[in-house]
């Protein structure tokens, strides 16, 4: 029975090294994701301006921005953005964004603001990855 528990102690010992799983990470390690990918939207006659302010040691997946009106996924366009390639072990190579990203939305007469829902997936170095975050803009 020792035997079997160093066995364990060892191996975890040797795995973190590399990656630590998700559920062995420390919760007071990673910010609450609303910390972590800060999510600010401003509203003008033409556009619809989508910020987040992502915090040292936070990604967040370029695929997982969605922005959708009464299911209806939106087209935006990108106007600020770190972005890279991470190599992630369940997708391969991720394009991430770091930092700071900025997004505009073009506003049509249809589009109501009330409506819209943003959503968006980041993870932390540590090895935490966050569900889905969704905001509605109003």
């Amino acid at each position: 029975m020792i035997r079997l528990i160093l066995i364990i102690l060892l191996s975890f010992n040797l795995y973190s090294n590399s990656q630590m799983p998700g559920f062995l990470i420390d919760k007071d390690q990673v910010l609450p994701a609303n910390e972590a990918f800060n999510f600010k939207a401003a509203i003008n006659d033409e556009t619809i301006l989508l910020s987040w302010e992502i915090k040292k040691g936070y990604y967040m997946y370029l695929k997982s921005i969605k922005i959708e009106d009464n299911f209806k996924e939106l087209d935006y366009e990108v106007l600020e953005s770190q972005e890279s390639i991470h190599m992630d072990e369940f997708f391969g190579e991720s394009k991430i964004y770091r930092n700071k990203t900025l997004v505009k939305l073009n506003r049509s007469s249809e589009l109501n603001p009330n409506n819209i829902l943003i959503k968006y997936q980041g993870c932390a170095d540590a090895g935490f990855c966050y569900p889905v975050q969704i905001h509605k803009i109003l």
